[in-house]
């Protein structure tokens, strides 16, 4: 898997670490300490140039704000999401956006896209609007797009991702239950046209039963499908 002078460290769940050729860090959402699966050594993954959230849904949230007070990251979300940062007091380096819209962050550009999943801010002392759920094409600076969906289902406008964004590599949830399980994923990929798959969303509790095995195994052999463990790291050493 080529990721041309990128790292990307699985950190649990749908948390993971990327670190550009040029040094900057980015996190995926912040389901750190809270998530039963994250390595110990990971709860705290360091300095943060940006941290981009996908949804409200605790196992995705469980550890932003604390994430956000520490590292003082630029935080990307959504729009609606912005309200509940500024509720929680850590929307000073906030950057509310929405779906087709493009920021440069950290030294990437980051395209907010549409998925097909529930939301809801899981904060039970916070009333305010959620927005939905989405996800994010990433441009590095040396060329290489990856498509982060998020938790989602797939949909068949991820074709229209394929043909806008060209991504070369998929991060995709695979668990099944809350989202698409491997068949859903093989036919993400498929859509998508990617060259590997990084599986994530699966593992953490038991109803997330698929595995990168069975994706795998639905794929053409020309599509990468690593097996990973939280905390595996991949790309340049």
């Amino acid at each position: 898997m080529d990721l041309r002078g990128n790292t990307v460290t699985w950190i649990s769940h749908g948390t993971w670490l990327w670190q550009t050729s040029e040094g900057k860090r980015i996190l995926i959402d912040a389901f750190l300490g809270s998530s039963p699966t994250t390595p110990e050594h990971l709860a705290d993954p360091g300095p943060l140039d940006a941290l981009l959230l996908t949804h409200g849904h605790i196992d995705h949230i469980a550890d932003a704000v604390d994430t956000i007070k520490r590292a003082q990251p630029t935080v990307v979300c959504s729009y609606d999401m912005t309200g509940w940062l500024k509720f929680r007091g850590v929307d000073d380096n906030a950057i509310g956006m929405n779906m087709g819209g493009t920021i440069e962050v950290a030294g990437i550009r980051a395209t907010q896209l549409y998925a097909r999943h529930s939301n809801g801010i899981e904060d039970a002392e916070y009333s305010g609007p959620s927005g939905d759920a989405t996800g994010f094409l990433l441009e590095f600076p040396d060329g290489l797009r990856v498509y982060q969906s998020g938790d989602t289902d797939v949909f068949g406008d991820m074709a229209l991702i394929r043909e806008l964004h060209e991504p070369h590599i998929a991060v995709l949830s695979i668990g099944d239950h809350f989202t698409m399980g491997p068949r859903g994923a093989a036919k993400a990929a498929s859509l998508l046209g990617v060259e590997a798959v990084l599986c994530g969303h699966w593992g953490t509790f038991p109803p997330l039963v698929g595995r990168p095995a069975e994706l795998d195994a639905l794929t053409p052999s020309s599509v990468e499908v690593p097996d990973l463990s939280p905390g595996d790291r991949f790309g340049a050493a």
